[in-house]
C-alpha cells in the first residue's frame, strides 16, 4: 500500500481531520475507551460516590407544573459523595497513580499509533496499537512520572511566587491606607484590573507556556524513542505556542459544549441515579477518544514542520557554495 503524505493543517483543518479520522475508525476507539477508560471512570464512581443512596432510577415526583420538574430535576441533582476514609485513601493512592501513570498514557499512545495508521494509510489493529503502546509500558510511565514532577515543580514555584507578591502587596496597602480617601476612584479602578491581568499571566500564561511545550512527550517517546521526550517536545512547539493556544481554547469550548450538554440532558432525564451515572460513562468514552485523535494529530503536524524546516535548511547548506582559504591556479 503506498504510504499517503501529510501536509501542514491550520487549526480548522486539523479539527477536521480529527473528525474524518474518529468517523472512519469510530468502533476502534470506541472500544478502545471501552477497554481502558470506562473501567477507570466506573471505578472512580464506586470510590468517590455513595452508590448505596444512589436510587437505580430516577424517582418521579408529582409536579404541578414543568418548572417544578425541572427544579425537582437539577436543584435536586446533588451527587451524594463517600465520606468513607478508606475510599478515599483508595482513590488517592490507587485510582489517581493508575490513570496517571497506566490509563492516559497507554490510551494515548494506542490513540496515536491508530491515528498515525489512519494517516498514512498504513492501518493498525486495535491489539496491535495496544501490544505495540504497553511494550514501551516503562518509558513512557516514566517519562509521565518526569513531566508530573515538572508540572508540580513550577506551580509550587509560582504558588511561592504569588504568596510573596501578596505579602507585598498587603504591606504597600498597609502603607498606603492612611492616604485611601485621597485615591482617585478611577486609578483605583485602573490599580485593580492591572493586578488582575497580572495574576491571570502570573497563574495561567506563564506555567501554561512551560506546560504546553512540554505536553508532546509522549508521542516522542512512543514513536521516536527519544528518551523522556521532553526536550524534542520543545524544540518542536518552538514557534507554534499561540497556535497551540488557539487550539486548546477551541478544542475546550467544544468539548465543554458537548459534556455539559449531555450532562444536563442525562440529569433533566434520569436524575442522579445509577443508571444516569452509567450512561455519563458511556456518552464520555465517545468524547474522550476525540480529544486524543486531536493531540495525535497535533504532534504529527508539529513534527511534519519540524522535521520539513529542517530538511529545508540542510539543503540549504548543502547548496551554498564552499568558501575556502585555498588560492586560485593561476597557471596559464
Amino acid at each position: 500500500m503506498e504510504q499517503k503524505r501529510l501536509e501542514p493543517m491550520g487549526v480548522g483543518g486539523l479539527l477536521d481531520r480529527s473528525f474524518a479520522v474518529y468517523r472512519q475508525h469510530f468502533a476502534t476507539f470506541f472500544l478502545l475507551a471501552l477497554i481502558l477508560f470506562a473501567p477507570l471512570m466506573l471505578l472512580q464512581e464506586a470510590l468517590m460516590s455513595d452508590m448505596g443512596s444512589m436510587p437505580l432510577l430516577a424517582s418521579d415526583n408529582e409536579s404541578d407544573s414543568f418548572e417544578e420538574f425541572l427544579q425537582n430535576r437539577f436543584l435536586g441533582s446533588d451527587q451524594p459523595v463517600t465520606e468513607d476514609p478508606i475510599k478515599l485513601l483508595l482513590f488517592l493512592l490507587l485510582l489517581i497513580p493508575i490513570s496517571l501513570f497506566v490509563v492516559y498514557p497507554q490510551m494515548q499512545g494506542a490513540s496515536l499509533l491508530i491515528t498515525k495508521g489512519a494517516v498514512y494509510g498504513e492501518p493498525i489493529t486495535l491489539k496491535a496499537a495496544l501490544k505495540q503502546s504497553f511494550s514501551r509500558f516503562w518509558p513512557m510511565a516514566g517519562s509521565t512520572f518526569v513531566y508530573g514532577l515538572i508540572v508540580l515543580g513550577i506551580m509550587i514555584g509560582f504558588m511561592l511566587v504569588i504568596g510573596l507578591l501578596s505579602v507585598l502587596g498587603i504591606g504597600v496597602g498597609g502603607l498606603l491606607m492612611p492616604d485611601l480617601d485621597s485615591f482617585n476612584p478611577v486609578l483605583m479602578i485602573l490599580l485593580f484590573i492591572l493586578l488582575y491581568l497580572l495574576f491571570i499571566l502570573v497563574i495561567v500564561l506563564l506555567p501554561g507556556y512551560f506546560l504546553l511545550r512540554w505536553a508532546f512527550y509522549l508521542p516522542v517517546v512512543l514513536i521516536e524513542r527519544d528518551g523522556i521526550g521532553i526536550g524534542r517536545s520543545w524544540r518542536l512547539t518552538k514557534g507554534k505556542f499561540w497556535r497551540l493556544v488557539a487550539l486548546y481554547i477551541v478544542l475546550t469550548v467544544i468539548y465543554t459544549i458537548f459534556s455539559g450538554g449531555i450532562q444536563a440532558l442525562l440529569i433533566a432525564v434520569f436524575g442522579v441515579s445509577v443508571l444516569g451515572q452509567l450512561l455519563l460513562v458511556l456518552f464520555t468514552c465517545l468524547l474522550v477518544p476525540w480529544m486524543m485523535i486531536v493531540y495525535a494529530l497535533t504532534y504529527l503536524d508539529l513534527k511534519v514542520r519540524y522535521d520539513g524546516t529542517d530538511v529545508e535548511a540542510l539543503l540549504q547548506v548543502q547548496t551554498e557554495p564552499v568558501m575556502t582559504n585555498e588560492k586560485p591556479d593561476e597557471r596559464p
